[in-house]
């Protein structure tokens, strides 16, 4: 069970605003997406994803972090659809050929060749959440391709060996966890058998999907990239920063890039040095509402 859940938070890594209280350092996973309570009470009321802007001293331009969670409610989606029109440029992610713009005949045709996309677009449907891809107009003229091909993400994979690198760090890392691991993994069952007793089945996963998730943040990053990095998130932000470079050579002064949030941490600290920008700004978008009653939301 603990495996499932952890591929679950994997894939997903890859409205009501609320600024943020305090500094921090964009380091972790943590400082894009997050569950939030009411102050005193034990149940989640959403699971939210951060909007983190990034200046330079004199302010010519803005790079706003857009972290993405690839199943949400539709109205979180449509939330994000009224942001982008904001920006001079939104640079999204999608290993597909370059310029390629997803529209429902390419997401349907992507559910039947990819396995990923299917099993998001099925849990879904279980957690009566919406597939991102079916719902971010990407034919808007501000949207722009920022990632590798097909085939170039397939030579990066195989020429630093993700796969079997992955594979190696998820045995080191459940070797590490030991009895504590077995412990955690029947409590974790106990949780999972307790949402399928709940009387909105629905709305008891997503809250244990979402508590999961941010227990499961950090171990999981380190398993996709480790310390070298990886083709999946460190090669795939090389090129959507490349991009970034061109829009910003271009005069583009607003700029957004919406990729999962496992991306964000590393997109956060090339900002910073190689750019030599620094975060001003925090807003939260809610893209799971984990409430019964829609106004019980802080």
């Amino acid at each position: 069970m603990k495996h499932i859940i952890f591929f679950f938070a994997v894939i997903l890594f890859l409205s009501n605003f609320v600024f943020a209280d305090e500094p921090k350092k964009f380091d972790r996973l943590s400082d894009f997406m997050c569950v939030t309570k009411k102050e005193g009470k034990r149940q989640p009321v959403s699971f939210d994803t951060a909007i983190v802007r990034f200046t330079d001293e004199k302010k010519k331009f803005e790079v706003d972090l857009i972290a993405a969670v690839h199943i949400g409610d539709k109205e979180y989606y449509k939330e994000l659809n009224k942001i982008f029109k904001r920006y001079d440029s939104v640079l999204y992610e999608l290993v597909a050929e370059k310029g390629t713009k997803p529209d429902k005949s390419t997401v349907e045709e992507k559910k039947e060749k990819n396995l990923l996309s299917a099993f998001q677009s099925g849990m879904g449907t279980s957690l009566e959440l919406d597939f991102q891809l079916e719902h971010i107009n990407y034919k808007a003229p501000n949207m722009v391709h920022a990632d590798l091909s097909p085939s170039e993400f397939a030579n990066r994979v195989t020429n630093r060996g993700d796969l079997i690198q992955i594979l190696y760090r998820a045995i080191i890392l459940g070797v590490k966890k030991g009895k504590e691991g077995q412990d955690e993994e029947i409590k974790m069952q106990g949780r999972l058998l307790g949402t399928l007793l709940a009387s909105n089945q629905s709305l008891a996963l997503k809250r244990f999907f979402a508590k999961e998730m941010i227990n499961q943040m950090d171990d999981s990053m380190w398993v996709l990239g480790g310390e070298e990095g990886s083709a999946i998130i460190t090669d795939r932000n090389a090129a959507a920063l490349k991009v970034l470079s061109k829009e910003i050579k271009n005069g583009k002064k607003k700029i957004a890039i919406f990729y999962g949030g496992a991306h964000l941490p590393e997109f956060a600290q090339s900002l910073k040095k190689d750019f030599k920008l620094s975060p001003t700004e925090t807003i939260w978008v809610v893209a799971w509402d984990l409430t019964s009653d829609h106004s019980a939301r802080p």
